[in-house]
């Protein structure tokens, strides 16, 4: 909230004030002065005074004491809300606006005078959820006042910019848009660390709000260590008993989160010491009271609560949509379920629905009704209403499909998915279940759809977003304009990632922002793009088995909370399985992993392991198929096991033995790779030497030059090795090859994955990393990437995307597969194994089977030694197009066949003609 004092001072000793009678002026002040004392702790009368100063300035036709009475009375209308108050003196204000503009426009205050009434219809249209109209107003006022930068010179007009900047990364963070709230949050607080007089009350709001985002993150006592850091100062300095209230109500709930329930309880006492009778926030201690008794299962507690939570919502009578009302009866749904019972529970959902509005395409109320289908969905399951619960299901996911277009950054579009994914996985149950009683083949067809729908979202907006701006006949002036946007804000990135600093930063949310606009300006003025961008459709069954060969089979697993649902697919069939998901399936998978990626386990109890999982995940679908070709759509913790690994007997007889096999992150990118055109088959090979040096810390790889020189024995291209092998010389060759080979190391960051580099020949004063995010804004088109680094498949696991890895970065760059590793591979069996693969590439195997040929013929060399052993060759994973590369040798093969059959053809002529003769 603007600063209320400096208005004071402003006022006593503004120029104006001496020309009024003294008189009146010191009512004027006097009034101001009570008022502000009641400002927070009691409304009417505080109400009283700036009604008596709106009449003493009418009387005196003082039209700027009007203004700011009517402005500050509003302001603590917002903060009691009583919205009728803010919506008369808004009209007011817009009235003396109109009628007065002259007297307006020569007063020292006039841009204080504007910007603060646009604020306040901005604070109106917030309070009323109208989210697109009050960023309309806050932007507004931040373009404004950011164009003139000499408003920061007046300390009312910085409080504004402020309070604004506040307010926008609340909505945001209101709409479930995270990241961006915490740049706005970051913005603000690098503006006041530049401007040293600012009041300490800003700051510490934005502590405040920050804990709500690290609540959102599951930084639960992170949360609550940024509002001790501020709460005395609420309590004991500016004594704001409301902020105090919301401090408590987000401390107790942080403390449920880390089953605290005595701390909880003991702050919920404190909280009821700000809260007499008829305080308008009391329903905050009725619903943390809910909570409270919710954790304690006390059920009967709980619903009293709640019961009065209910009761003070409704005595408000405010107009739909109602997300307080709606709220209320949602944790009165949720408690019925908690007890078990689902009927209950929908009756209460029932009820919420009905202070929402179907029709209202506002993100807060979408997320809102997402949020409460989720909860549907789940209670319907329980109850066995699994028709009503696909209707509901197919209700929530075209919601999500309305609202990821407005979700620009994806962190949080990651995390709008990851809230999702509870309903995929409840759409999958009842379609499983209803099929299991009925045996509608069209169930599979729904359940596949729901599978579809929850993976790879951000990689296939990707691969769109691509095939929109070229096809959409966008300006090359405005793609350039921005690729440019996206290569400075990689650039930045990487540079705060290294050394955070304010300038940076700064520079950061201005190209953000930039970027933003430009991406909206498109959206907006190119239908086609945005139509082809954001076309959420996924391949149905029948299009996957037009496109499957007879000896291919796709097995597309869904990884829940509380099943996996395996569905099998081939050219004429199709099946479902459910698997029910325990603490030892878990483990096996753990342990399974764990083993392999050690070259010292008991080879024995890995293939015991790996049978186990053989049986439960593979076995019953495989006994179905005859095809040979595997596709796997790996889920959750699947995605660190090598299908190839498996044993099928429990000894050393492995699935790789028996079936070729690949993998993809959805049948969907699939469709799409299976599209992509690549610019050649030549190869460019990369292998640095790491050899120990002031600028290098790696270290060396002694197979890996040998590796990259032998893969020319099977294709043309191109190979640097040593100082020859930087990341300059691969920005400078890498869009003209086909086929793309790094022989190099991954380093992996698992808490900002998108750190995660290749490594190329370390120099002085030159970058040598090729990031996962500098990978976004390439252009390859190549047919194939092999990653023949440690661990390149690997990243941070989010539920649907799969890893967020080197490999997957690279299908954002546009290349059709990947040849990858799960963990830190031997390097003297990479050099094997890539030797093979190569040499079978380049007599035209599908690339799924020249890695399958590639690790028999490993095996097959070393089946006496411990190289035989899983860790040395199944960490090589291929995902994604499969078909064979058409080399430069298969042309040779193809005109011997010809000059064979020509001197066959020839000798019989010359036989015949001797005949004759």
């Amino acid at each position: 909230m603007p600063n209320f004092k400096w208005f004071l001072f402003l006022v006593l000793f503004s120029p104006s004030t001496y020309a009024q009678s003294d008189l009146y002026v010191e009512d004027l002040n006097a009034d101001f002065n009570q008022a502000y004392q009641y400002y927070y702790s009691n409304k009417d009368s505080c109400y009283f005074y700036f009604d008596r100063i709106k009449q003493t300035a009418t009387e005196h036709q003082d039209i700027e004491y009007l203004l700011e009475a009517l402005i500050r009375e509003s302001w603590a209308a917002n903060f009691h809300n009583d919205l009728s108050i803010i919506k008369h003196n808004i009209k007011q204000l817009d009235s003396i606006r109109r009628k007065n503009k002259a007297v307006i426009d020569t007063s020292e205050f006039k841009n204080y005078y504007n910007t603060a009434i646009e604020y306040t219809k901005g604070l109106y249209d917030y309070n009323l959820n109208n989210y697109k109209n009050a960023l309309g107003y806050f932007n507004d006022i931040i373009i404004a006042i950011e164009e003139n930068p000499d408003y920061l010179d007046d300390p009312e007009i910085l409080n504004l910019y402020l309070s604004t900047t506040n307010f926008i990364g609340k909505l945001y963070l209101n709409e479930g848009k995270y990241k961006l709230a915490k740049n706005f949050y970051e913005k603000n607080l690098r503006t006041i660390k530049k401007n040293k007089d600012i009041e300490i009350g800003y700051s510490n709001n934005i502590q405040i709000l920050l804990a709500d985002i690290y609540q959102k993150e599951e930084r639960y006592k992170k949360a609550n260590a940024s509002i001790f850091k501020v709460l005395g100062y609420y309590i004991n300095v500016s004594k704001n008993g409301n902020r105090v209230i919301t401090s408590y109500e987000r401390v107790i709930d942080n403390h449920l989160e880390l089953k605290q329930i005595d701390s909880a309880s003991y702050y919920l006492q404190e909280m009821k010491e700000y809260l007499p009778e008829g305080h308008p926030l009391s329903s905050k201690y009725y619903k943390e009271s809910a909570k409270i008794s919710k954790a304690k299962n006390d059920y009967s507690s709980a619903q009293t609560s709640l019961q009065k939570l209910i009761a003070i919502c409704k005595a408000k009578q405010t107009i739909l949509p109602d997300f307080e009302m709606a709220d209320a009866y949602q944790e009165m749904g949720l408690l019925h379920m908690h007890f078990n019972h689902p009927e209950k529970a929908l009756n209460q959902y029932k009820l919420a629905d009905n202070y929402l509005e179907a029709n209202n395409s506002s993100t807060l109320n979408q997320t809102t009704r997402l949020q409460l289908l989720k909860n549907k969905i789940q209670a319907l399951n329980k109850i066995d209403a699994f028709k009503e619960s696909l209707l509901a299901t197919n209700d929530a996911l075209n919601i999500l499909d309305q609202l990821k277009p407005s979700f620009k950054n994806n962190a949080d579009k990651l995390f709008l998915m990851e809230e999702a994914f509870p309903i995929f996985e409840s759409g999958l149950e009842a379609a499983f279940k209803l099929y299991e009683t009925t045996k509608q083949d069209s169930l599979i067809d729904k359940a596949f759809y729901y599978s579809e729908k929850s993976k790879s979202v951000l990689l296939l907006e990707a691969i769109l977003n691509t095939k929109a701006t070229k096809f959409a006949n966008i300006p090359k002036q405005i793609v350039e304009k921005e690729q440019l946007l996206k290569a400075q804000i990689n650039h930045l990135e990487k540079q705060i990632n290294q050394n955070k600093n304010d300038v940076l930063e700064s520079e950061l949310f201005e190209a953000n922002n930039h970027y933003r606009e430009l991406i909206a300006t498109i959206e907006t003025n190119y239908k086609s793009y945005y139509d082809l961008k954001y076309n959420a459709d996924v391949i149905s069954i029948s299009e996957l088995q037009n496109t499957l060969k007879p000896e291919e089979a796709l097995i597309s697993y869904f990884y829940g909370s509380e099943a996996m649902y395996i569905i099998s697919i081939t050219g004429n069939s199709k099946s479902i399985e459910k698997l029910k998901i325990d603490t030892s399936l878990e483990k096996d998978i753990i342990a399974t992993y764990e083993m392999l990626n050690n070259p010292q386990s008991n080879l024995q109890e890995l293939n015991n392991a790996s049978f186990n999982l053989y049986k439960k995940l593979l076995a019953p679908s495989l006994e179905k198929l005859s095809q040979k070709n595997l596709i796997i759509v790996a889920d959750g913790l699947l995605n660190y096991i090598p299908f190839s690994s498996l044993s099928v007997n429990g000894k050393t007889e492995y699935l790789l033995e028996s079936h070729p096999i690949s993998y993809v992150n959805s049948a969907t990118l699939l469709e799409q790779l299976l599209e992509k055109e690549t610019v050649n088959n030549e190869v460019l090979a990369f292998a640095p030497n790491f050899e120990t040096s002031e600028f290098n810390s790696l270290l060396p790889l002694p197979n890996n030059q040998n590796e990259a020189e032998d893969i020319l024995n099977y294709f043309s291209g191109k190979t640097f090795t040593q100082d020859q092998a930087t990341l300059q010389n691969f920005n400078l060759e890498s869009e003209n090859y086909g086929l793309l080979h790094f022989a190099t190391h991954a380093i992996i960051n698992d808490e900002s994955p998108e750190y995660s580099y290749l490594a190329f020949q370390p120099k002085a004063n030159e970058n040598n990393f090729l990031y996962v995010s500098d990978l976004y804004n390439l252009n390859l088109n190549a047919n194939l990437v092999t990653l023949s680094a440690c661990e390149s498949g690997l990243g941070d696991l989010k539920s649907g995307e799969g890893f967020i890895s080197l490999a997957r970065g690279f299908y954002f760059s546009g290349v059709s597969s990947i040849s990858s590793t799960l963990w830190k591979i031997n390097d003297g069996s990479t050099l094997p194994i890539m030797d093979f693969f190569y040499k079978n590439l380049s007599e035209g195997k599908t690339k799924d089977l020249a890695l399958q040929q590639a690790q028999l013929s490993f095996i097959k060399e070393n089946n006496q030694n411990a190289l035989a052993h899983p860790y040395y060759w199944s960490g090589f994973v291929l995902s994604g197009n499969t078909t064979a590369i058409a080399t430069g040798n298969n042309n040779i093969w193809i005109w011997y066949v010809f000059i064979i059959l020509a001197f066959i053809i020839l000798g019989i002529l010359m036989v015949r003609k001797r005949k004759s003769n």
